[in-house]
């Protein structure tokens, strides 16, 4: 089943909440000595390996937010991708949110694929889509509540 774009925002918001306790806690409690950049850098590196990289080496391959949102990342085929490959992912989104301060997630999220399968623009360079695991009746509820007659008519998703 194809996630909804909140559960990938929210999925995203949780990840980087933890980045950004992170951040706000190296740039204001760290008292001024010689190497506080290098340390800061190295504390902010530990946090993005124990937020976003340990969580897809466990069992399940998923980030702590999309674990939370109960969505997956899968090959096109739905088979599992390779640790490697998710975590060049994770890397390459972050890398190009930070390069251009943002504007990278307002596009890739924007440009976000919910017709058939759920795909942003690294997504597409890692040949990956997002899947959703909830298969309650409140979530499919949900979603045959924001669909027309018309819609369920010509199976419309």
């Amino acid at each position: 089943m194809v996630p909804r774009f909140e559960k990938r925002v929210r999925a995203f918001a949780t990840n980087m909440s933890g980045l950004m306790v992170v951040v706000l806690l190296t740039a204001f409690g760290l008292p001024d000595f010689e190497f506080k950049s290098l340390v800061r850098s190295i504390i902010l590196l530990v946090a993005f390996i124990g937020i976003i990289i340990i969580p897809l080496s466990l069992k399940s391959r998923q980030t702590f937010g999309q674990r939370i949102n109960k969505i997956k990342t899968v090959n096109l085929d739905d088979s599992e991708p390779t640790l490697v490959k998710l975590i060049f992912r994770e890397i390459f989104k972050y890398t190009l949110s930070l390069v251009t301060c943002g504007i990278y997630l307002i596009v890739a999220y924007f440009a976000l694929s919910e017709q058939h399968v759920s795909r942003t623009i690294h997504d597409y360079v890692f040949k990956t889509k997002v899947i959703d695991l909830d298969n309650s009746p409140q979530n499919k509820r949900y979603n045959d509540a924001i669909r027309t007659k018309t819609m369920k008519d010509t199976d419309l998703r």
